[in-house]
């Protein structure tokens, strides 16, 4: 149990700057602004007195930015010992969430990517991924932590729910560019999560056989014409796009298949056969 002490601050004695203990990530909720403004602080925030006189934020980094927002100041706080561990205070802040509220994906990359700096990996998967809802497993532990280094929009996206993590798993290996490049595109059309993945791998394979950086396939004037077409419904222009980048990854095939529903439909089969393709 770490000891703290009751203590009254000013809000300019907090420093914003030092997220070494953050793990939040997302806006603030409405009904948090709501409670604060109408009945006050509840729940006091922990600091840390710091070697250079402010304080570092432990527990409460929501509440405070609150507060600051409502111009509410000075501030009823509990105040760590200056000899508490960097480890400690970033365990407690941890502990502090969880207990509290499910944390979204962004959150829990902060946590297994400031927690890797002072634990060993089994440590992180054995305790903090079961913590985080999360299988204890090296292999995930190392997609979440790929998160964390992704560009502001995308982190925004997936803490919001409007992108899935494992989107941003399979975007972490590309590109500053070619990343917000996939991700406007995803933002434009609705795909599924799994036709998602489909197409990241279709137009990379694309850009490897081509020699073209992906956002180049995705920018084609082909792609283009067919994302600008607003006219048509949205999930039709989604359809015809995918169909684009298959032809484009398997030319041969795509052909094949057009030649066989042309051919079928030549038949002039009644509605109720269906001639289905061999594998």
């Amino acid at each position: 149990m770490l000891e703290k002490e009751p203590y009254s601050i000013q809000l300019e004695e907090v420093d914003w700057d030092d997220t070494s203990c953050l793990i939040t990530y997302g806006p603030l909720p409405e009904k948090l602004i709501l409670s604060i403004q109408t009945v006050g602080l509840i729940q006091k925030p922990v600091l840390q007195r710091k070697s250079d006189g402010l304080f570092r934020i432990i527990c409460g980094s929501r509440r405070l930015a609150v507060c600051q927002h409502l111009g509410l100041d000075p501030l009823s706080c509990e105040v760590l010992s200056t000899s508490t561990s960097p480890v400690a205070g970033l365990r407690m802040a941890i502990y502090d969430n969880v207990a509290q509220r499910g944390l979204n994906p962004v959150e829990k990359s902060l946590v297994l990517t400031k927690m890797a700096q002072h634990e060993s990996q089994p440590q992180l998967v054995q305790e903090f991924m079961p913590l985080l809802d999360l299988e204890p497993s090296d292999t995930l532990c190392g997609r979440y932590m790929q998160l964390a280094p992704l560009e502001e929009p995308i982190l925004d996206a997936i803490a919001g729910g409007t992108l899935h993590e494992r989107i941003g798993f399979i975007l972490s290996p590309l590109e500053r560019e070619d990343r917000l490049a996939f991700f406007n595109f995803f933002q434009e059309l609705p795909f599924s999560v799994s036709v998602q993945e489909e197409l990241v791998e279709t137009v990379v394979e694309i850009g490897q056989r081509d020699n073209f950086p992906p956002r180049q396939v995705l920018d084609s004037a082909e792609v283009n014409e067919l994302r600008r077409s607003h006219k048509q419904p949205a999930r039709q222009r989604a359809q015809q796009i995918r169909r684009q980048l298959q032809a484009w990854r398997a030319p041969r095939l795509a052909a094949r298949k057009e030649r066989f529903v042309r051919e079928a439909r030549d038949l002039g089969l009644p509605s109720e056969v269906r001639l289905i393709p061999p594998p």
